[in-house]
């Protein structure tokens, strides 16, 4: 068996302000740690009932240099490095491919605009003001989801904060795993769990997703016949910078779109025109 975590932070237990989720901030390395402890719950979970399970960690926030590689669990190898397009034109999902039987996305958040949402965006928080998959307004469990039933992936379990509940189960099905770490008060509180709790919660889940994979209960996701990915800007001159990149076009004064059979094709050049979007290139993209 293979599996593929998604890792982002703002979900991430006892992740609640700004001030935690970039180097400059002064609780970052603590925030690090505690990240890096839900990811080892993940794989002890996994480990527990497929001892010879393949694990691949994406880290897939910010800098993307997040998680602590010295304590992660011996078994897993990390994706390490920014998202430049040239490095990581899948963003959080580089690194996955067909050999994938199940995504994990572990420390996620609600999409942009989630009213009262914990720490919520959907991928470039001063940039994307709504990124809408076939229309409809999503985060990034939604388009992770998509990209990862292009390769034949099926989600097992996503862990963050109570307000992504609603969007989780909509792409989990019945039988798939929501872990609350904490439980959302507004845009920088929250009342968390501890780690030693959230650790028992994670590793407990990781095990009855495994589970429930092996005797086929997991809801899979068809890959849709056709993709369109749409990003909304909150400035006009962002879409004129993305649409230097190739296979975009306008469909507003501040949107754009792609479209593809294939989400992981119509994702990468998404991401292109992205990251083309931005007054110049962003620190964590560098």
């Amino acid at each position: 068996m293979n599996i593929f975590i998604a890792v982002d932070m703002e979900g991430a237990t006892g992740v609640t302000h700004h001030d935690q989720l970039m180097p400059d901030g002064k609780t970052y390395s603590a925030a690090c740690k505690l990240l890096t402890g839900d990811v080892n719950a993940v794989i002890e979970g996994i480990l527990a009932t497929e001892p010879q399970c393949s694990v691949i960690v994406g880290d897939g926030h910010g800098i993307m240099r997040n998680v602590i590689l010295e304590q992660l669990h011996p078994m897993a190898e990390l994706v390490v490095g920014p998202a430049a397009p040239q490095n990581k034109p899948l963003c959080q999902l580089e690194g996955i491919s067909a050999s994938a039987d199940m995504l994990f996305m572990v420390g996620y958040h609600s999409r942009a605009g989630y009213p009262n949402g914990l720490l919520a965006h959907t991928y470039v928080g001063s940039l994307i003001r709504n990124f809408r998959l076939n229309r409809a307004a999503v985060g990034e469990i939604t388009v992770n989801a998509a990209i990862a039933a292009s390769f034949g992936a099926t989600v097992g379990l996503v862990s963050g904060n109570s307000d992504l509940a609603e969007e989780a189960e909509n792409i989990l099905g019945e039988n798939g795993e929501f872990v609350c770490v904490k439980s959302t008060l507004g845009p920088t509180a929250a009342i968390c769990k501890t780690p030693a709790k959230t650790a028992d919660l994670l590793r407990e889940a990781a095990i009855r997703a495994v589970v429930k994979f092996k005797e086929g209960k997991l809801k899979s996701v068809e890959p849709a016949k056709v993709t369109i990915m749409e990003v909304e800007t909150y400035r006009r001159e962002s879409v004129d910078r993305a649409l230097t990149a190739t296979g975009l076009y306008r469909t507003g004064e501040c949107s754009f779109e792609t479209s593809d059979k294939n989400a992981a094709e119509a994702f990468r050049r998404i991401w292109s025109g992205i990251a083309r979007a931005l007054d110049e290139p962003a620190a964590w993209l560098r």
